[in-house]
């Protein structure tokens, strides 16, 4: 098994899109980090990983697939910057 590919410094600005995405849309159902990982058949620990430091962690897209799933999402909203207020 190889290790994970080392993100790219100019593409952590789309891994923390994802990241404020998942936090953002898991509050939104009032889902706690266990409660959305459970839905998505990941460990709470994963998810915590993902949400704080994915850039150091990053999902693959079946992961992001059943994220967005649990979630009640299609997957490209976790890809798309949501708008600032």
């Amino acid at each position: 098994m190889s290790a994970p590919k080392k993100v790219k410094a100019q593409n952590i600005m789309y891994y923390e899109v994802i990241k404020n995405n998942l936090h953002y849309y898991r509050h939104v159902l009032c889902l706690t980090q266990a409660e959305a990982a459970e839905r998505a058949g990941i460990s709470a620990k994963y998810l915590s990983l993902i949400e704080c430091q994915i850039s150091n962690n990053p999902p693959t897209l079946e992961v992001l697939f059943d994220l967005a799933r649990a979630l009640n999402i299609e997957p490209y909203q976790l890809f798309k910057k949501l708008v600032e207020i």
